[in-house]
């Protein structure tokens, strides 16, 4: 037995991947630049670091130390004694509510800044 798709079909096909389109470049959107770096280890904050000034900063966390770097308004972890490295694969982070964790290290590095709120209306 075989099934053919209709015109009406095709348009539900193609609204449902506009659809999907359009959500995923909002949802990209939702945040703002940062402009400050939070740092903490086990829960305590260590440092608060602006975005707008290039440096790095070594941080101590609880099985070894990595290394904190901002550069160009962006942040990312560059050096780490962690076995997978997977804080270091991470990359660069700018935006307001960007996260990037060192589980074995217990390492929070926190964007902050102003988020823009989301507005949803389900029918």
């Amino acid at each position: 037995m075989r099934q053919h798709l209709t015109t009406a079909d095709m348009v539900l096909m193609t609204a449902s991947a506009c659809l999907i389109v359009v959500s995923y470049v909002l949802a990209g959107t939702t945040s703002s630049q940062g402009n400050e770096v939070l740092v903490q280890v086990d829960g305590t904050t260590l440092q608060k670091m602006s975005l707008s000034e290039a440096g790095s900063t070594v941080v101590k966390g609880l099985h070894g130390s990595l290394t904190v770097e901002i550069r160009e308004g962006r942040v990312s972890i560059t050096r780490a004694d962690c076995p997978n490295h997977v804080c270091m694969k991470t990359g660069w982070r700018s935006r307001a509510g960007e996260v990037i964790v060192c589980v074995p290290n217990k390492t929070v590095v926190r964007v902050l800044g102003e988020q823009k709120a989301v507005r949803a209306t389900t029918g």
